[in-house]
């Protein structure tokens, strides 16, 4: 084994992360502090679901716990999607980074029961489809989404399911809403209780996604360390014509991966499993 890969494996096991926190900073110039709601849509509203998402003020920062630990990303069961024809495979990783698989822990247990929610809301979403009058109020809002996302193509697409995710969550620490250092929400308990922190946006987003046609392939959880707030933060990347833009709770302005300085990348998590970016240790 490297020194290189050793180092990493040491890194990925002492690694200690704070809960991420942080409102969308940049959506609404005033700055207001009102909180966004979340939108019941059935399917002939979707454009109104638009409007009304675009006049949403954005809720204040919270306060995050002092000490509250995320945990490091676990393997990811892979999944079979129809991709969109606008989208690429075959570029290369999120930041132009090199990769290498991450050892795996105890959270990849937790990472697995997540996916078995995840699987379970994939068939109430399809319920919904089939018979819209039994859907729950939250599935109508992810499928809205997801729906507003479909009537657009390329960045239109990507960047309406960033906005519409972002303005329909609060942020809001697990701590305060579980009452626990640690909780991955699935898309259906984020809308219903419309607050979450960061990994909850990108998990919403990354279903959004994959229900609006963009195949898992071009789809990445990343763990970052935000250099700006000194604080780790979780995002998601997208491929699209063979660049990563990155969605991120706290603006609705996508940016390429490899031109967002602000990030120092940490872990991507896709259908594949989870690996290290070899820069969270050589230094970028």
């Amino acid at each position: 084994m490297s020194a290189c890969a050793r180092a990493a494996q040491i890194f990925s096991l002492i690694v200690a992360v704070t809960v991420c926190h942080g409102a969308t900073t940049d959506a609404h110039p005033s700055g207001s502090g009102t909180a966004p709601v979340a939108i019941a849509v059935d399917p002939p509203t979707i454009d109104a679901f638009a409007a009304e998402t675009a006049s949403i003020q954005v809720a204040p920062e919270y306060n995050k716990p002092e000490q509250a630990e995320l945990p490091r990303l676990a393997m990811l069961m892979p999944e079979q999607s129809t991709p969109r024809e606008d989208y690429s495979s075959t570029s290369a990783e999120p930041f132009g980074l090199p990769t290498m698989p991450a050892i795996p822990s105890d959270v990849s247990a937790k990472w697995s029961e997540l996916q078995s929610r995840l699987l379970a809301e994939k068939k109430v979403l399809a319920a919904c489809r089939s018979d819209w009058s039994t859907c729950p109020v939250a599935g109508r809002r992810l499928l809205a989404i997801a729906d507003l996302g479909r009537r657009h193509h390329g960045r239109a697409l990507l960047g309406q399911i960033n906005r519409a995710v972002n303005l329909s969550i609060r942020p809001m620490s697990d701590w305060a809403q579980y009452g626990v250092a640690d909780y991955w929400a699935t898309p259906l308990e984020s809308l219903k209780s419309g607050a979450g922190d960061c990994e909850d946006y990108a998990i919403a987003k990354y279903v959004a996604l994959r229900e609006a046609g963009v195949a898992t392939a071009d789809l990445r959880l990343l763990i970052v360390r935000s250099i700006k707030e000194r604080e780790t933060h979780a995002v998601l990347a997208v491929r699209f014509a063979g660049e990563w833009q990155i969605l991120d709770n706290r603006t609705l302005i996508m940016v390429n991966a490899e031109a967002a300085r602000r990030y120092f990348p940490m872990f991507a998590l896709d259908q594949n499993g989870v690996r290290t970016f070899i820069t969270a240790v050589a230094g970028r």
